[in-house]
């Protein structure tokens, strides 16, 4: 089996991982796990079971001569660039970064969406730093603090080098996916293919039925007992996930109202907008409201 990682793909959460992650799973010579995110590294409980059973429990393709995992909690929680770098110390690290606020608003509308979010939008952005204090708080309630990027890059920077970390734009791979995949690719060293660019990856959508939902995204005694009788935990995740997807129905995206959005860019990342910049060397003045 392959013990090795030849890119990981870190973040931004809502940042088109899944575009990168739908696009790149088309290549025949590339293994990315069986689900999109393994949260291996973010996770003590999976982190702790070791490589062997990250490799085992999450590859199919365990034979692809390239390898890589799309996973964007990896470039929020500190421990996981260190766990990443122990283990891979010469893969190549990717982040594709989004207007800050336009991403804690898309995170905000999935977390709505799963039905693990009561607070209004602006309640919720006030409410953060009294609600970030456990693991489950910070994967679901960290809206504005997962775009300080300049932080998140650094501490990639620092480990791997920066001629081994690529940043890309969120705006730049949905208007050109062509272009960008083709950019990341040669960052990687992945062959070229003739990719399929027209697929469709979170599409805007919500439950068709509230109680599927929270059967799923909520602890309850039914799941539990399903998780007994079931003979591995990758085939109740692969039951829990087809049910996800059946269960989902178009919506409308609810736009983010301009002045509030203003409001939190001028409170929130005016300064931090200006020290990535400086960090990246390239003009972000599209972000700036």
């Amino acid at each position: 089996m392959n013990k090795r990682l030849d890119f990981m793909c870190v973040g931004v959460q809502k940042g088109a991982t899944s575009t990168l992650h739908d696009i790149l799973v088309q290549h025949p010579n590339l293994g990315l796990p069986n689900f999109k995110e393994t949260h291996f590294f973010s996770d003590d409980k999976k982190y702790e079971k070791g490589l062997q059973y990250y490799f085992k429990n999450n590859f199919k393709k365990s034979d692809a001569t390239f390898m890589g995992e799309i996973d964007p909690e990896y470039c929020y929680l500190p421990k996981t660039a260190i766990r990443i770098h122990k283990a891979f110390p010469n893969c190549k690290i990717i982040f594709i970064l989004r207007n800050p606020v336009d991403r804690a608003y898309s995170q905000y509308l999935m977390t709505k969406r799963i039905g693990r979010e009561t607070l209004g939008f602006i309640e919720a952005v006030y409410s953060e730093n009294q609600r970030l204090n456990n693991y489950f708080s910070q994967l679901h309630y960290s809206y504005i603090s997962r775009g300080f990027y300049t932080k998140q890059i650094t501490r990639y920077y620092n480990l791997f080098g920066k001629e081994n970390v690529g940043v890309f734009l969120f705006e730049d791979i949905i208007k050109n996916p062509s272009k960008i995949v083709k950019e990341i690719s040669q960052f990687i060293g992945l062959p070229d293919y003739d990719y399929d660019y027209e697929i469709k990856s979170n599409v805007a959508s919500e439950a068709k039925s509230t109680i599927i939902r929270d059967f799923i995204f909520k602890p309850n005694k039914l799941k539990k007992y399903v998780g007994k009788i079931l003979p591995t935990k990758k085939i109740k995740d692969r039951i829990m996930y087809k049910l996800y997807n059946a269960n989902l129905k178009d919506a409308k995206k609810e736009p983010l109202n301009i002045e509030l959005k203003s409001k939190i860019y001028k409170e929130f990342y005016i300064s931090e907008i200006d020290k990535l910049e400086a960090l990246l060397g390239r003009d972000l003045s599209s972000w700036k409201n």
